[in-house]
């Protein structure tokens, strides 16, 4: 199964470079210039991790293994600007994510509670966030973005079920290839308060190569084929809390988390002025999965889960603002 997985990105690979190798005409190397790498205004997206086995420790509940087939995870997100003034930029974006989870009981785990439920339950987050930025003078602008979501196995907004976030930055831009920021974002999350600072880094190294650092969570290096293909090597921290009410593990509502380091390369090209195509492969290691009562960190789990590093594989689709906005 693995070794069908990487045979299929590699031809994706070997496709979308090929679409991509249109560099000849000097039309497009003038476009290539001035068109810059484009934010996503809305997109759906796939997200797989593909064979991996898992195992349970618990104090109450005992051990178990089993191997997980396949998770999945969608992602839509819908953007639209309010206002779009000179200095000033309001928009909305609506968020709707779904994660499912299809479990192979050959290697045992079917009688532990847990595992039932993760693969009988079908994990939701909805919300929506504002964006508002100001430019302050020709080379500074400030960011606020704030939000709320339900993260949940079941639609039922509470406190332990729902997320609430504010985040604000800053951003200098030193000179045309060097950009610089800083921040910080609070969030109340499951019940839990949450607060980091991070930073921002993007240095255009040449006219191809682009190093882009939000700390601590991504750094990447993006590789421009001309206005139309990018290619990016990159490494992020990603993952997810669920609210998960299950009375064969407890009769209150609990938290189960993941976080996974993603390393990987992700292909992007045009299909259409507005509307792009993605695909990203590579590989994850996990850094954290247990299930607590909402607050609780994993010292204090009550299961504390073992997934094994896995394969990934991510297509999506998405729409980035026309090329008039920049010529």
């Amino acid at each position: 199964m693995i070794r069908h997985f990487w045979l299929m990105c590699l031809m994706v690979i070997k496709t979308v470079i090929l679409f991509g190798q249109d560099l000849g005409e000097d039309n497009v190397e003038l476009e290539s210039d001035i068109i810059p790498y484009r934010p996503r205004i809305a997109e759906i997206t796939f997200n797989n991790l593909y064979d991996y086995k898992i195992s349970s420790t618990s104090d109450n509940m005992g051990e178990a293994e089993t191997e997980i087939e396949r998770d999945t995870q969608m992602k839509i997100r819908l953007g639209a600007p309010i206002i779009m003034k000179e200095k000033t930029m309001f928009g909305v974006q609506l968020k709707y994510d779904r994660h499912d989870f299809l479990l192979d009981y050959d290697n045992g785990g079917q009688d532990y509670g847990l595992y039932n439920h993760i693969e009988r339950q079908k994990f939701t987050s909805l919300g929506g966030r504002f964006l508002l930025r100001r430019d302050l003078e020709e080379n500074k602008n400030v960011t606020i973005i704030a939000g709320a979501e339900l993260k949940s196995d079941r639609i039922k907004w509470t406190t332990k079920s729902a997320k609430y976030y504010l985040m604000g930055s800053y951003e200098v831009t030193l000179n045309k290839t060097t950009k610089i920021g800083g921040g910080l974002a609070l969030a109340y999350t499951l019940s839990a308060p949450q607060i980091y600072p991070f930073l921002s880094y993007e240095h255009k190294i040449n006219r191809s190569w682009t190093l882009d650092l939000y700390l601590p969570k991504t750094v990447a290096l993006r590789y421009k084929v001309d206005s139309k293909f990018y290619i990016t090597a990159s490494a992020e921290v990603k993952g997810w809390r669920y609210a998960i009410r299950n009375a064969e593990v407890s009769t209150d509502v609990l938290t189960l988390r993941k976080s996974d380091l993603y390393t990987g390369v992700s292909l992007e090209h045009e299909i259409h002025d507005w509307l792009w195509v993605g695909f990203d492969m590579g590989y994850t290691f996990n850094l954290r999965n247990y299930l607590a009562e909402p607050g609780d960190r994993r010292r204090d789990a009550l299961i504390e889960l073992n997934p094994q590093n896995a394969p990934f594989a991510r297509f999506g689709l998405f729409i980035v603002p026309p090329k008039k906005f920049y010529m």
